[in-house]
């Protein structure tokens, strides 16, 4: 793996954090019903976390001498109020698995500083993955 490589991987979480933000900020405007009101107000505090991850994401991008991209992953709707949470749900897991291997990534090429970042990002898409397990009565009772 070199920083190049490595590089274009980072440009592309961030542009699935793009994605991420404007998709939270679009479910939150279509969920419906009282038992979502809760769940809505969720919804835009972690668009707001991924605008965070995004300019973190920029940040180090150009850090490392690239050029924090500006595309914008598939961003997926529905009128279903439990599909737009399992959609979201199922991006925080795509999310979380791409950050592990970026850690992985980072720390092989002794990129220590820019592996903590992503290891603070994973650990806030993890908590996104708790709240929407919640919110759709996800029990993981052994």
């Amino acid at each position: 793996m070199t920083i190049e490589q490595v590089i274009k991987l980072l440009n592309l979480d961030l542009s699935w954090e793009y994605a991420a933000m404007i998709q939270y900020i679009q479910h939150a405007s279509m969920l419906t019903g009282p038992q979502y009101f809760a769940i809505i107000d969720e919804e835009l505090q972690h668009a707001q976390d991924e605008h965070d991850h995004a300019v973190k994401l920029s940040d180090k991008i150009q850090y490392l001498g690239g050029i924090p991209t500006v595309q914008v992953q598939e961003i997926k709707i529905s009128l279903n109020n439990v599909e737009m949470l399992r959609q979201d749900l199922e991006a925080e897991y795509e999310a979380l698995n791409r950050y592990l291997q970026r850690i992985e990534q980072l720390e092989a090429l002794k990129l220590y500083d820019v592996a903590q970042i992503i290891r603070e990002i994973a650990l806030v898409e993890q908590g996104h993955i708790i709240d929407l397990e919640k919110s759709l009565g996800i029990q993981k009772v052994r």
